[in-house]
């Protein structure tokens, strides 16, 4: 009788576990994801990918996605909007890391698992945070214009909009050029993380200093406006330019030899793929790390060809 119990008991152990994962399998889940912006390939590559990877985990699964086009009011109006489509988990890429506190607030009232990509959030409860290591990517660009100024030289950084990453970025840099008393930051300005307003401030910046060596950006996209700026003035000759990204564009830059000579490199779709893969380990149950990084790699012209994300 012993056995015999010990053997039904397994059973129905068995067969749980098989209605468990039919339910999972069979409920239609609804996955909601929102970007700073769209305009951007690196935000173009992950969203594509978390496509990807969610129809290949889940070809039944629904995604829902907002493009906040940089205005955080209508990030906020796109997350209550999927919350009251009932999505079942939500993927965030903020436009301001502070202020979007109060989506992130109004998911988990909702009960509503949050995973921020490349960009964290700060108020709310944030389940995991999966992000290039970008104080890493900062420190890899201040690593090489200290190493091609041999520790001399009259800089620009052009910041961005405040959010963990550039932040970070920016800390990375500056961590390593404090080093070296000899180099100068002669103008800081934010670029707004874009390259129609970085090209504007790099202009601005070019008519105020007559001796520029070196420009880190961001992002490829305001390094992509330093070097429009740059270029249009002819002192292209004059200074290099450092960018962070890898993108498409900011590699055909470097293979073409011109001033943006470096970006450290981010790998969005592999940011978008582990996102899908913690948001079903999540809804499972299952526990996730509180923060995944993503590695950074430095690219310039002896290695930028082939790269691709």
């Amino acid at each position: 009788m012993r056995k015999r119990s010990v053997v039904l008991l397994l059973v129905f152990a068995l067969v749980l576990a098989s209605v468990s994962t039919v339910s999972f399998a069979a409920k239609q889940r609804v996955f909601g994801v929102t970007f700073m912006t769209m305009n951007n390939p690196f935000f173009v590559a992950m969203e594509k990918n978390i496509r990807a990877e969610l129809k290949k985990m889940d070809p039944n699964a629904k995604l829902i996605v907002g493009d906040s086009q940089f205005n955080l009011s209508k990030q906020i109006s796109d997350v209550e909007d999927m919350i009251q489509q009932k999505i079942d988990i939500l993927l965030l890429n903020a436009v301001d890391s502070k202020a979007i506190a109060p989506a992130v607030v109004a998911a988990n009232k909702a009960k509503i698992p949050v995973i921020t990509l490349d960009v964290n959030a700060e108020g709310g409860k944030v389940t995991s945070f999966i992000a290039t290591d970008n104080y890493l990517a900062g420190k890899l660009d201040g690593e090489y214009l200290v190493k091609r100024l041999k520790g001399k030289g009259n800089i620009v950084i052009i910041n961005g909009t405040p959010i963990t990453s550039v932040m970070q970025r920016v800390q990375g840099f500056k961590d390593v050029i404090k080093k070296y008393p000899g180099i100068k930051v002669v103008a800081e300005q934010n670029g707004e993380t874009n390259e129609t307003k970085s090209m504007e401030v790099m202009e601005n910046i070019l008519q105020a200093h007559q001796k520029i060596d070196a420009v880190f950006g961001i992002n490829d996209p305001t390094a992509l406006g330093a070097l429009a700026a740059v270029e249009t003035a002819g002192r292209q000759n004059e200074m290099f330019i450092l960018g962070v990204d890898g993108s498409p564009n900011a590699v055909e830059a470097i293979l073409k030899g011109k001033a943006l000579a470096a970006t450290a490199s981010q790998f969005p779709a592999e940011i978008g793929r582990q996102g899908v893969q913690v948001a079903f380990k999540v809804l499972k149950g299952q526990k996730v790390p509180a923060e995944i990084k993503v590695k950074s790699e430095l690219i310039t012209k002896e290695n930028a060809k082939g790269f691709s994300w």
